[in-house]
């Protein structure tokens, strides 16, 4: 008798352990999440080291696959353009801004950086550290579709790169559950495109179903 009861104890005990593993893991795997968010990217040169800074909305959707793996992916839109400011000859730029016969002078080239649009697609890993934060970091493939526009001295103005980059991105960051189902996201993230080196930098308030 006592080993029949001891049994169907040990087997009762096994499936709570079951059911209360499975419920944990349901919970913990999470499931799809949207964000939206304010970023902003610095653009590079490679051949010529200038900087600029630009400015974009960000929208994200996710699927969390389990408690530290999930999909997701981004697209953000410029929303405010980046000034540019460098030294150039009429040589390089093909035409003679003062009109005086030659295309020989140096000239100051004024003007601005804009961000059409960015998309990635991304791995990420995800840290819990403690009940209310996660550290995560991802990588994946991004593609970006940049503009600018330039005047001159002699007020020319003409575009100088309508142009689109893609590449290998990776970046990490932290977020923060406000509540159960609310969370407070940063980004840092790293795109490595042919010409131009891209950094950026999100926050953005998401929401877990």
């Amino acid at each position: 008798m006592i080993p029949a009861i001891l049994r169907r104890t040990a087997c009762c005990a096994a499936i709570a352990c079951g059911v209360s593993a499975a419920a944990y893991a349901q919970t913990e795997s999470g499931g799809l999440y949207i964000q939206g968010g304010y970023s902003s990217f610095t653009f590079e040169a490679e051949d010529t080291g200038y900087e600029v800074d630009t400015d974009a909305v960000t929208a994200r959707v996710g699927l969390q696959l389990s408690p530290n793996w999930a999909i997701e992916a981004d697209l953000s839109a410029g929303v405010e353009d980046g000034d540019l400011d460098f030294d150039s000859s009429e040589d390089d730029l093909d035409f003679d801004d003062n009109n005086d016969g030659d295309f020989t002078d140096i000239i100051n080239v004024s003007g601005d950086l804009g961000l059409d649009f960015m998309a990635g697609a991304y791995a990420r890993y995800i840290l819990p550290i403690s009940d209310k934060f996660e550290f995560h970091a991802r990588a994946g493939y991004a593609y970006a579709q940049v503009n600018a526009n330039v005047v001159t001295p002699g007020g020319n103005t003409f575009t100088i790169a309508e142009d689109a980059e893609d590449g290998f991105t990776a970046g990490g960051g932290l977020s923060y559950d406000i509540t159960e189902n609310i969370e407070l996201r940063g980004d840092y993230t790293w795109y490595g495109f042919d010409a131009v080196d891209v950094t950026g930098a999100t926050v953005a308030l998401g929401l877990k179903f």
